[in-house]
């Protein structure tokens, strides 16, 4: 079994575990245990199964701590304005792409990142906050800048 297919089983594993428990507002990043190889970009073939979760890690290339989603953030915790690795491994359905926000609880710009797209390098300066004119972080460089974050439908100018 590849790296890539060990850190989705364990992702997917930890995700059905994380369903058992008690639902709340927003779901607090954990660490997945599991240092950092995944993918490095688009829908390649045999690329890991999605598992539904949103993966950030606080260096390039999955590299530093990592934290992962299944549901909406208010807050980062410790991947908070750290991140220079963001992967979207969610499933093909509604919600299925996610807003990345500079400010907390949604606020201020944002960035989309699609299902099955990995931005594994941040600092390179090539991903930016670009929706929300006017509000805070508006043209700023998304990495170590992001908060929070909402699974929407789609990524749009809304």
């Amino acid at each position: 079994m590849s790296v890539k297919q060990l850190i989705a089983t364990g992702a997917v594993a930890t995700g059905l575990a994380l369903a058992l428990l008690p639902s709340t507002a927003s779901a607090a990043p954990a660490p997945t245990g599991a240092s950092g190889t995944h993918r490095s970009g688009s829908a390649p073939g045999g690329a890991a199964a999605a598992d539904g979760l949103l993966h950030a890690w606080t260096d390039s290339y999955g590299g530093g701590t990592p934290c992962f989603w299944g549901g909406n953030s208010d807050n980062w915790g410790p991947c908070r304005n750290k991140a220079s690795d963001i992967w979207n491994n969610g499933y093909a359905v509604t919600l299925d792409s996610v807003d990345l926000y500079w400010g907390v609880s949604a606020t201020g710009a944002h960035a989309c990142i699609s299902r099955g797209d990995s931005w594994n390098n941040l600092p390179s300066g090539q991903w930016k906050f670009t929706y929300g004119a006017g509000l805070g972080g508006f043209g700023k460089s998304v990495n170590d800048n992001i908060s929070s974050h909402r699974w929407v439908d789609y990524c749009s100018q809304g």
